[in-house]
């Protein structure tokens, strides 16, 4: 090769790098998805009656990164669950208008928000409406795209309890409140947050991301609410600026101190206590977050399908719910099965440094701490409740003492957890190049 060929192809290079080490950039945006009145709520199955007011506007939060040639969008949603069938409407109407190459829907799990109905017409459902509201989001954020930096950072907040609480027999009892505050195990007290600003040190988003039920409203409360999300939204973007998403956690067993709280004893006093807590501890991590290079973003999705845990083609099962009075629940658990059992698992490293893995589902805390612990990653946040609700992922161990959320609420088979929790880090050993196809000798 002569000099002035080889001088050429330096350049070349040199210039190919630059382009596929193109700086990050973020754009965020807020579109409210309040549903309309006298439709029936999420959540629980002592309530009676159906939405009757709005204490707090519902939103669809987005945000969308940009960097090495690759896009992500993350909503975060005040809404109970997100349903396969919407991820996949939502997906196909933003790839229309908007190049992005990973979609994740994600919803706070608030029990005071609309469950997915015929509301108020079949011909005009409030969910076509959120999707279109999601779509918009997402849009308006990939238009306000702009050169960012990202920071990361943690924090405590000491909010939430484990409802599982184990005997000496080894059998579990539901303990659904904890109003002092005793110390149960395991929980999962950290509070990660994304901080991103734009060049100027204007806050373009914060993403906070935090495992517990946002069930302090109970079934008592007929007013459309996001729960202690809401507030700490409210409280960050008045404080810090831009747009604040509460990123779900692995909150499949941990309730709030002030579980279902009767609207008499000060449920939204309480609302506002924890989500202002949450919020503080979030700003605090927020102002104290170190930076994160980002020149690339990689990810990795994993479609399959799930097994069932239980035989939904059984007489005999059947009969079995039948005698015990929840016949309505069987129903309803092959239904959820049937519409969510092929799903998706998500990967995503931002640079070097920070992983996000989604689940489709209400995963115990165990999942989440494995995942933290394992990733070898110094930022990782595990994400639930992420483009599809297949219900509760209770770990092996939790399946075999039972309980609420163990053998009651979970429709995939024994071990789901674990599977999905390995794949998830798999995908992400292999985005930070920590796995290698050959021998380090």
């Amino acid at each position: 090769m002569t000099r002035a060929a080889l001088v050429f192809a330096v350049l070349c290079a040199a210039l190919t790098a630059s382009a596929g080490a193109q700086p990050l950039r973020a754009g965020a945006a807020r579109v409210e998805i309040t549903p309309p009145l006298g439709g029936a709520m999420y959540g629980y199955g002592a309530r009676q009656g159906v939405s009757a007011g709005v204490h707090d506007p519902l939103y669809a939060r987005a945000v969308v990164l940009s960097a090495g040639g690759e896009t992500v969008a993350l909503v975060a949603l005040d809404m109970g669950s997100v349903r396969r069938g919407s991820v996949e409407r939502v997906r196909a109407a933003v790839l229309e208008s908007v190049p992005v190459d990973v979609l994740l829907l994600m919803a706070s799990h608030s029990h005071s928000t609309a469950v997915y109905s015929e509301h108020p017409t079949a011909e005009n459902p409030w969910y076509r409406l959120t999707e279109a509201g999601i779509v918009r989001a997402v849009e308006s954020a990939y238009g306000a795209l702009t050169p960012a930096r990202l920071r990361a950072g943690t924090g405590e907040a000491d909010l939430c309890h484990n409802r599982r609480a184990l005997q000496d027999d080894g059998s579990v009892e539901m303990l659904w409140e904890n109003r002092a505050g005793v110390a149960t195990s395991p929980v999962d007290r950290t509070v990660g947050v994304l901080a991103l600003d734009g060049e100027g040190g204007e806050a373009i988003a914060t993403l906070v991301n935090f495992a517990c039920h946002p069930v302090i409203l109970g079934p008592d409360n007929l007013e459309l609410s996001a729960d202690y999300p809401g507030v700490m939204g409210r409280r960050i973007e008045e404080t810090a600026g831009g747009v604040a998403l509460f990123i779900p956690g692995a909150a499949g067993d941990i309730n709030p101190f002030w579980d279902k709280t009767p609207l008499g004893e000060g449920a939204f006093d309480q609302v506002e206590k924890a989500g202002s807590a949450l919020a503080e501890a979030a700003l605090d991590a927020r102002r104290s977050a170190a930076s994160v290079s980002v020149e690339t973003i990689r990810h990795s999705t994993r479609e399959l399908e799930l097994e069932a845990r239980w035989d939904f083609d059984s007489a005999e099962l059947r009969q079995r719910f039948d005698a015990a009075g929840a016949g309505q629940y069987f129903d309803y658990y092959r239904e959820r099965y049937l519409a969510e059992r092929r799903t998706e698992v998500s990967a995503v490293l931002l640079g070097d440094s920070v992983g996000l893995a989604t689940f489709p589902g209400e995963f115990f805390v165990e999942h989440g701490l494995r995942l933290k612990a394992q990733s070898h990653l110094p930022h990782t946040f595990f994400v639930g409740y992420t483009n599809g609700e297949l219900g509760y992922f209770p770990t092996i161990r939790a399946a075999g003492q039972g309980g609420y959320g163990a053998t009651e609420g979970t429709v995939v088979a024994v071990g789901a957890g674990e599977r999905l929790v390995d794949g998830a880090l798999i995908a992400l050993l292999e985005l930070s190049r920590r796995l290698s196809d050959a021998p380090d000798f």
